[in-house]
């Protein structure tokens, strides 16, 4: 039988990336709440200094680093430092990640993308995934109880509507990386699972009321965006020992998004599903007015 001793009354040491903003700074705040230490890291300075302003706790349970996943020295001084004031890192939530628009707030498709950004990409959401898990795999299946969750997208599970072609092939990606992971990793204790939120409300989707996002409401069944707290609690679950016996699993969180995705319309002009249609009939992004067709 697998324990944790670090449990009995200290739940570990949290590692979260891109905990400024959004989703991640929703899981900052629920391990935190849950009695965690939580190191968290990002990009920019002012983020950083923001979210840990709005934390209201002592500095013994909550560091922050400006780092970029990308840079692997950075993030080996950052979890060296972590590991230093705090011991082994018990836990760790990979999610940064970006999706780079256009001016216009658009994706470019595929033959509209350099390959600097394509590289950006996968380096930010799937190679900085990778190195963070082969960094930390060795203490932690010496200690034969940890948790690695990775922060997938429904655009990793199914065609891709709004997210460009990086964005989908590194979430994609991430699930190859999580099941490899736990094959690995299961037989020391540690589990490796891949969260897959649909459309939740952050700082990388932009405002709710804008036309993509009212474009993508009306695909999700239960007629709401999700949150980032509801996003937390999963990964708080996938932490806990409860979830000892999952590994290797992909969890959706859609709203009934993902289940839905028979029912999706495409362009009949195209005969393709196209990331920019309108399902409320008015015309598609890309200026397109040929007729709606259900998917059959």
């Amino acid at each position: 039988m697998v324990t944790n001793k670090l449990r009995e009354g200290d739940p570990g040491v949290v590692l979260v990336t891109g905990g400024a903003r959004g989703i991640g700074l929703g899981i900052v705040r629920r391990f935190l709440a849950d009695g965690y230490r939580v190191a968290f890291l990002a990009t920019q300075a002012k983020h950083v200094q923001h979210a840990l302003e709005g934390f209201g706790c002592s500095e013994d349970r909550i560091c922050a680093g400006v780092v970029d996943v990308t840079q692997q020295p950075e993030i080996t001084q950052f979890v060296d430092q972590v590991r230093k004031s705090w011991g082994k890192i018990t836990v760790l939530v990979n999610n940064a990640g970006i999706s780079p628009k256009r001016v216009d707030q658009n994706v470019p498709w595929l033959s509209e993308m350099s390959s600097h950004e394509w590289a950006r990409v996968i380096d930010v959401n799937l190679s900085s995934p990778f190195f963070l898990i082969r960094l930390l795999a060795p203490s932690m299946i010496s200690s034969g109880y940890e948790r690695i969750i990775n922060i997938g997208s429904l655009a990793g599970r199914a065609v891709p509507l709004i997210a460009g072609p990086h964005y989908a092939a590194s979430k994609a990606g991430l699930v190859g990386l999580t099941r490899a992971a736990s094959r690995d990793l299961a037989p020391h204790g540690v589990t490796v699972n891949w969260i897959a939120p649909g459309r939740v409300l952050s700082d990388l989707i932009g405002p709710a009321e804008a036309a993509v996002n009212r474009s993508a409401l009306a695909r999700i069944p239960v007629g709401r965006f999700g949150t980032a707290e509801e996003v937390a609690c999963l990964a708080a679950f996938l932490a806990s020992p409860g979830a000892s016996f999952i590994t290797g699993a992909t969890i959706d969180i859609t709203g009934g998004e993902f289940a839905a995705y028979p029912n999706e319309r495409r362009c009949d002009a195209i005969a393709d599903l196209c990331p920019d249609l309108r399902v409320d009939g008015s015309p598609c992004l890309r200026g397109c007015t040929t007729t709606v067709l259900p998917l059959r």
